[in-house]
């Protein structure tokens, strides 16, 4: 049976002449979630007139390790807010000192996508804590990697974040999706309501991993939740490790900067190969994507990178075209020359 639910809409106004983006105290904590990982919670508001690009920065202690972790959010639209929730691995004393939070944004021209929760008998708080509900595209134009991103509440104030688990890739004008938002298990009994509802795309969360003595920079998409193990001697197996917390199943999408034009990935969980999906964006990165089961700590590999050293396809090719051009002339300059001397 369904419980009734509780939605509260914020409104911000904005005082005075001082437009800002931050985060307010009240929309900031950390806490160790059912995995025992450190994770920081809040929402960045924007009251600038117009859209931002937002970068936040967390850094935390815990006497033996000091972190500090830059994460991108998607475009905030004047008024609104954007919840994040970003994973410190390293921290792992319970005495923990959680800075204060920079955010530093750009504008962005644009307008709000025409997405809408819809606020009906549809939207539901359930008894293990997790919020479902639709969305519709009230616009006139097909939006794309649509995600629905959520502050959730206690009786006290904000305890979690949370986003939606379905990959919503194309909706279309008039067309509804459903979405379903789950808290962080150890925090599930106690969850009160959901604020604050946001619209926005992807967004990424960065690693990186030494390769060959350099640093090799990728991003993932995901509610999963993902750490760098590393890279084999060659340079061509990335082994990571995977935690997923909710019961639901999930996917991931990783972009790798591309090293040739002839890299194929193959992925493993747990050393059994999986089904995966490599495409290439318009800015030559490559994805790999693939499902991930529900309630899982899983060893993960992708094999496939080419080593730092090994040339383009293409300009190897172009190599082998005038190196075969280079022997061709000495050839034909030693016949030259050959057939010069015989005919003296």
């Amino acid at each position: 049976m369904q419980n009734s639910f509780i939605v509260a809409l914020l409104f911000f106004t904005v005082g005075g002449a001082s437009a800002e983006v931050w985060v307010p105290e009240s929309e900031f904590l950390g806490y160790f979630d059912s995995n025992g990982i450190y994770t920081v919670a809040g929402a960045v508001k924007n009251t600038e007139s117009t859209p931002v690009l937002p970068t936040v920065t967390i850094t935390a202690h815990d006497g033996k390790n000091s972190v500090t972790t830059t994460q991108s959010l998607p475009v905030i639209f004047p008024n609104k807010d954007m919840p994040f929730k970003i994973k410190l691995h390293q921290i792992k004393d319970g005495d923990v000192v959680l800075e204060k939070p920079a955010v530093a944004f750009r504008s962005e021209l644009g307008a709000p996508p025409g997405i809408e929760v819809l606020y009906d008998r549809t939207l539901i708080k359930h008894r293990d804590g997790h919020m479902s509900g639709k969305i519709m595209n009230t616009g006139n134009q097909t939006e794309y990697d649509v995600k629905v991103y959520a502050t959730i509440h206690g009786d006290n104030g904000l305890i979690d974040t949370g986003q939606s688990l379905e990959k919503i890739a194309k909706i279309e004008p008039g067309q509804t999706a459903d979405f379903t938002i789950y808290p962080d298990p150890s925090i599930a009994s106690e969850v009160n309501y959901y604020s604050c509802f946001a619209i926005g795309d992807e967004t990424v969360v960065p690693l990186f991993a030494v390769r060959d003595g350099e640093k090799f920079e990728f991003r993932y998409d995901s509610t999963a939740s993902f750490t760098v193990v590393g890279f084999d001697k060659s340079g061509t197996v990335l082994s990571l490790n995977g935690i997923n917390s909710f019961k639901i199943p999930t996917f991931v999408n990783f972009e790798f900067p591309r090293t040739t034009d002839d890299e194929k990935f193959t992925v493993a969980v747990n050393d059994m190969t999986v089904r995966s999906i490599q495409s290439k964006d318009e800015e030559g990165n490559w994805h790999v994507a693939f499902d991930v089961a529900g309630a899982s700590q899983d060893k993960i590999t992708i094999s496939g990178f080419a080593k730092t050293d090994q040339p383009d396809p293409a300009w190897q090719n172009e190599y082998v075209y005038y190196a075969i051009l280079a022997v061709a002339i000495a050839a034909s300059l030693y016949i030259y020359k050959t057939r010069k001397k015989l005919s003296a």
